[in-house]
């Protein structure tokens, strides 16, 4: 088999046979080669590795096994490769190797913490358009990888990911380190773009070139991960990272909880010290008396009296003041302290919120996992009226959040919740928060 002629494939080649890097991503425009390459290192594994088992992954089956299979047959063609058959769960080699294909789906209530893939022992593996893809699924890849063959061959298990670019866990743990020049082993990253590729047809280039959205065009012909996706966005993303490594003062403590049920959404608590919020609780399930006896507990162990404690009034709120007497219910659509300029109290709390993290003054302590869900989220802290100077300011619907992200966006809602106290307002105004959950 020939290699490609691409110097950055070359490049991400040398990486993916050396003993140093184990994820190695690959990507940033359209065009510039990902696919193929991915397509033809993983029929090298295969034929020159008997027996072997490798994966290819992506956000949605279906896509996975048409828009691979695409690819695949370009690159065998090219290389006159016959040795393969493939069928619904991947590819098989004639040499006994096998690619499966696998579904990288995240299903929050039927499977949210990828358990399907634990069982799984794999070679080595490829995630295709990695950008669409759960950080969860990543981590738990991470951990399925050289534990077939590897030790017989004597090669280093290895992770390939290619995307376009994407303001995710991508960003933060591969490319804004790259550019930094602080990415270490066993990551590492390879820039690509269109015109890297000697094999792309003008029009191609012409079709991106001619691409009006302009965050898209910035992506997909440049390969930009620094560009605006939507211009009403109250937050830059650097700011947004700069959340979990900024140093807030000690203040007064609060307690901020996004309520939720069995069936529901999740469960989910910081506990405040100024403006450093510790994410405290994180469940998917919970019955109204755990609820009412985690935050209790919680209350008791942190100093935190029962009017310094805000919880959505959606029932639950409401459940829990009746045997939590004095918590603060918060209503989302009830009017803002300052009604003039906020359409809702959730708006002027969103607003705040964004003041506050692009100051880099406010610090969130959480595990990994919560970092980057927390981090989509804090993406969707978008104005809704940009375009009408003269209307209250609004940030989008929660319906319109959901079909960004596919789920509720639930630290984003404690985190709104908490600005209640950060308004810079005075008692008595504080006070009017608590008929706010009388008020449609």
């Amino acid at each position: 088999m020939q290699e490609v002629i691409n110097l950055r494939q070359r490049k991400a080649y040398e990486y993916l046979k050396d003993d140093i890097y184990k994820y190695i991503l690959y990507g940033g425009s359209a065009g510039s080669g990902k696919s193929f390459l991915g397509c033809e290192w993983l029929m090298q594994c295969g034929y020159f590795l008997p027996e072997t088992r490798w994966f290819i992954g992506r956000n949605n089956l279906k896509d996975c096994r048409e828009s691979v299979l695409v690819t695949w047959t370009k690159v065998a063609q090219r290389h006159n490769f016959p040795h393969y058959k493939p069928n619904d769960n991947g590819i098989k080699f004639s040499n006994g190797s096998e690619i499966i294909f696998l579904d990288l789906t995240l299903y929050p209530k039927k499977d949210p913490m990828f358990e399907r893939l634990g069982s799984k022992e794999y070679t080595g593996g490829w995630i295709e358009e990695a950008g669409e893809v759960h950080y969860k699924a990543f981590e738990v890849l991470k951990s399925r990888i050289g534990r077939h063959l590897n030790d017989k061959y004597g090669i280093p298990p290895k992770l390939f990911l290619t995307c376009n670019p994407k303001k995710n866990w991508l960003y933060t743990d591969f490319y804004k380190p790259h550019i930094l020049g602080i990415i270490k082993a066993p990551y590492c990253y390879i820039p690509a773009l269109c015109t890297d590729n000697p094999y792309l047809t003008d029009d191609y280039i012409r079709n991106l070139n001619e691409i009006k959205d302009k965050a898209m065009r910035e992506r997909l012909l440049y390969g930009n991960w620094d560009y605006e996706n939507e211009p009403g966005s109250l937050c830059d993303f650097d700011a947004i990272s700069d959340c979990f490594t900024n140093t807030a003062p000690a203040g007064k403590k609060s307690i901020s909880a996004d309520l939720a049920m069995q069936g529901r959404d999740k469960f989910i608590v910081g506990l405040w010290n100024g403006l450093r919020c510790t994410i405290k609780i994180d469940k998917d399930k919970s019955t109204g008396k755990s609820i009412e006896e985690d935050l209790r507990d919680l209350m008791q162990k942190n100093g935190v009296g029962h009017s310094q404690t805000v919880a959505d009034s959606d029932g639950l709120g409401a459940y829990l003041n009746s045997y939590i007497e004095g918590i603060k219910t918060f209503h989302g659509g009830a009017t803002a302290l300052n009604p003039d300029l906020y359409a809702s109290i959730k708006d002027e709390c969103a607003f705040k919120l964004a003041e506050k993290i692009n100051n880099r003054e406010l610090q969130i302590i959480c595990n990994e996992e919560q970092k980057q869900l927390i981090i989509e989220e804090l993406q969707l802290l978008i104005n809704a009226n940009i375009d009408d100077d003269k209307a209250k300011k609004r940030i989008i619907s929660k319906e319109r959040m959901k079909e960004i992200i596919q789920r509720s966006p639930d630290y984003l809602d404690m985190l709104l919740m908490g600005m209640i106290y950060h308004l810079g307002v005075k008692q008595i105004q504080l006070q009017k928060f608590e008929s706010w959950h009388k008020k449609k």
